[in-house]
């Protein structure tokens, strides 16, 4: 167990590299390539424009990393500061990979790219025995095989070095108030680990890490609906397509969110053989903890669907304040809550976080969403 909490506090790191070298630039190819891919037939001003944003960032951060490495090697408790930073630049190309593909509305290959990695990475769990370090090289070795996938890119999509400044700008206010609401995202990972470390012990946050992971696995792919459908919702609000805006939100949306929720209780039922299979009978401990956030995670694939309301009208800066609200709300019901009820505590506040800003979103998106298509005659 002390073993998987040392691996949690690497994924730590991971997720804090992951989140200000490039993931908060992240979606500006999807949002931004595909208004210019509708326009021009290429993406090559939004290429250009995020690869001198994630040049710099991954420059300064790489520069930081460094720096501090001994620091990391000493609050990890073990030397693998340097995997870590491979671990970076490989996701960096995975993550460069997915979002051209689903820009370019090929979201099979996208879909194909990351289940590649995944199933490479269980494989080699169940074929090799691991420690900690050989757990991360697995990491690397099976995220690295995406690479393969650049062949699938069309060059005439990139063109050659071409610098919009008007484009840039705004391609940039887009991203950095992504960095602004996903330092808040990062943060609730950070604060529950954290918390538990300074409260607890590194056991229990392998005990807590185990349910969140697994957790954490399920709840990003609701992401996915974002991404996939990001380019085609874009499109029906810039060309006022009231119909199909409708279509989406009062049938399409339903739709998934039934099938989501449906799928959710059914890994809460089964949620004991889950965690037994992919942890060890050791962690039986986790699988409260990871049947609390699970009704957490049912309320990401609800609230995605507003995600895309924002960021499609341009209300993407309200979105970053509501992340950080949920951030703060997280953070403060762990230290109060894990005085009282230990990791399930620190499991009931991310929960209760993610519901409250549900409904937040909710009360501000539902009543606008209606008012459009009703303006247009379709309700």
């Amino acid at each position: 167990m002390s073993n998987y909490g040392v691996f949690s506090v690497a994924l730590m790191f991971v997720g804090l590299l992951t989140t200000f070298g490039f993931s908060w630039s992240s979606s500006s190819i999807l949002y931004y390539g595909s208004r210019e891919k509708e326009k021009t037939g290429s993406l090559n001003k939004t290429f250009w424009a995020r690869n001198i944003i994630i040049g710099i960032s991954l420059i300064f951060t790489t520069l930081i990393f460094i720096l501090f490495r001994n620091q990391i090697n000493n609050y990890i408790g073990l030397d693998v500061s340097w995997l870590i930073l491979i671990w970076l630049y490989v996701s960096v190309a995975e993550d460069y990979l997915m979002q051209y593909f689903l820009t370019i509305k090929k979201q099979m290959m996208s879909s194909m790219l990351s289940v590649t990695a995944k199933f490479i990475y269980l494989l080699m769990i169940l074929l090799f025995s691991f420690d900690v370090k050989t757990l991360i090289i697995m990491n690397i070795i099976s995220h690295s095989t995406v690479l393969l996938y650049i062949i699938g890119i069309d060059k005439s999509d990139i063109g050659k070095f071409e610098f919009d400044k008007s484009w840039f700008k705004e391609i940039f206010n887009f991203s950095m108030w992504q960095l602004f609401g996903f330092s808040g995202l990062y943060l609730i990972n950070f604060g529950d680990t954290a918390v538990i470390n300074h409260f607890l012990d590194i056991e229990d946050v392998g005990i807590y890490n185990a349910a969140f992971k697994l957790f954490n696995s399920i709840a990003n792919l609701s992401f996915v609906i974002s991404s996939y459908y990001a380019g085609a919702v874009s499109r029906y609000f810039i060309n006022k397509e009231s119909s199909n805006i409708k279509f989406f939100f009062y049938r399409e949306r339903f739709l998934i969110s039934g099938l989501s929720t449906f799928v959710h209780l059914i890994i809460i039922f089964l949620s004991k053989p889950l965690i037994t299979f992919f942890y060890g009978i050791e962690y039986i401990d986790s699988i409260l903890i990871f049947n609390i956030l699970m009704i957490g995670s049912i309320f990401r694939y609800l609230s995605v669907f507003y995600m895309l309301y924002y960021n499609t009208n341009g209300k993407y800066k309200l979105l970053q304040y509501i992340n950080i609200v949920r951030a703060l709300i997280n953070v403060g019901l762990n230290i109060i809550l894990v005085n009282y009820w230990g990791l399930i505590g620190v499991a009931i506040a991310t929960t209760i976080a993610i519901i409250i800003t549900f409904f937040i979103s909710m009360l501000y998106c539902e009543k606008r969403i209606f008012k459009l298509t009703k303006e247009n005659g379709t309700v």
